[in-house]
């Protein structure tokens, strides 16, 4: 489960709520709590939920005109008003935590509300772990609040947890930005990553092609598992490597014959099934893979090269079809990159095995050959 970073912006009033406000707009952030007052003049953002905190005073016309996702009772007093301003949204409670009884009441919500904010005042996340089993079945969505920007160091170990994210204070921008940054990371999946011996290369003649231009930028030991069967594929750098003729594309993979399979850890795609906003795994050679989106997909009509490998350990073979050209680079197993003319079969290179058998990208549990 990707874990979600909201941020906090109730204490800020004036420049700081409005400089807090703008920030978030551009931020990885995927919600912003707010009073209801805050909101004034917002203009709504899709990819930015609103939860606005509310007290047992409030009434409808806190909310009138107001583009709200979620309605966030500042404490469990408050629930009867936030239940009756809800009206189709999702239904929150911030809690404070701070001895037995306060735990459990928070932890009596668990399968009452959507969201639950928990804020501690110790450090420990034993109650959060408490909070998350109680919550576990349920339709509850634990959020752990930082308790101060010094905390923001400690959003990985708190994810680990399993909470469903991470409460923000936006007084300070950086902790903010920060925060975002290990969010990011802890989605980024991993995935071993397994020599492969070079048993062929060789042109096969022309075909089309597909470069796979993403919204992200690789690194130098990044690209995609490319492969012709579901039983795995061959690392395929990005263009990121020097290019004699032309400008470095460092967006792109040049991903090979239109009827690959492009893996993910858990799912694949057809290259001809990918279209502008899809999601896509780059990885690189520790076997880190993370998610990017689809710019758009190049089809072109190419020479091209089959190169087939084995994994020694399981027998498996796999290939990948790949434009033949010097420029096109695959993963040596040592994480050197090597031009795609120049391999040669006893060769290791680096690739993925996966378990045979997709349907729809999708792993099932059916006896599939594929030659």
């Amino acid at each position: 489960m990707t874990s979600e970073l909201w941020a906090d912006v109730t204490a800020l009033s004036g420049d700081h709520l409005a400089a807090a406000l703008a920030h978030v707009r551009t931020a990885a952030v995927d919600a912003v709590l707010v009073r209801p007052e805050q909101l004034d003049g917002w203009k709504p953002i899709e990819r930015l939920a609103v939860a606005v905190l509310v007290g047992p005073a409030s009434s409808g016309a806190d909310l009138a005109d107001v583009p709200v996702d979620v309605v966030v009772a500042d404490g469990v007093r408050s629930l009867t008003a936030a239940r009756s301003l809800a009206e189709g949204r999702r239904l929150g409670v911030r809690c404070l935590i701070d001895d037995g009884a306060s735990m459990d009441e928070a932890a009596d919500q668990c399968g009452v509300v959507d969201v639950l904010l928990s804020v501690f005042t110790d450090e420990t996340n034993i109650p959060l772990e408490l909070l998350l089993a109680r919550a576990q079945g349920t339709r509850t969505a634990v959020f752990k609040a930082l308790a101060s920007g010094s905390e923001t160091s400690t959003v990985a170990g708190v994810l680990e947890s399993g909470p469903a994210g991470v409460l923000v204070d936006a007084t300070s921008l950086v902790d903010l930005d920060v925060a975002a940054q290990v969010v990011a990371r802890q989605a980024e999946q991993t995935a071993p990553l397994v020599p492969l011996t070079v048993t062929g290369s060789r042109p096969i003649g022309m075909g089309y092609r597909g470069c796979i231009d993403t919204t992200t930028l690789f690194d130098d030991d990044e690209g995609m598992i490319i492969g012709s069967t579901s039983s795995g594929g061959i690392l395929v750098c990005a263009e990121v490597h020097y290019l004699p003729y032309m400008d470095l594309r460092p967006f792109r993979v040049n991903a090979g014959a239109v009827h690959s399979y492009v893996f993910s850890p858990t799912t694949t795609s057809y290259i001809t099934d990918l279209r502008a906003g899809a999601p896509v795994s780059g990885v690189n050679a520790a076997g880190r893979f993370r998610d990017t989106s689809v710019g758009r997909v190049k089809i072109e009509l190419r020479p091209l090269r089959l190169l087939e490998a084995r994994d020694e350990a399981s027998g498996s073979l796999v290939n990948v079809i790949l434009q033949d050209d010097w420029h096109v680079r695959v993963m040596g197993d040592g994480g050197e990159v090597r031009n795609l003319t120049q391999v040669k079969p006893g060769e290791k290179l680096l690739g993925g095995i996966w378990e045979p058998g997709r349907h729809v990208g999708i792993k099932v549990s059916e006896k599939i050959l594929e030659n």
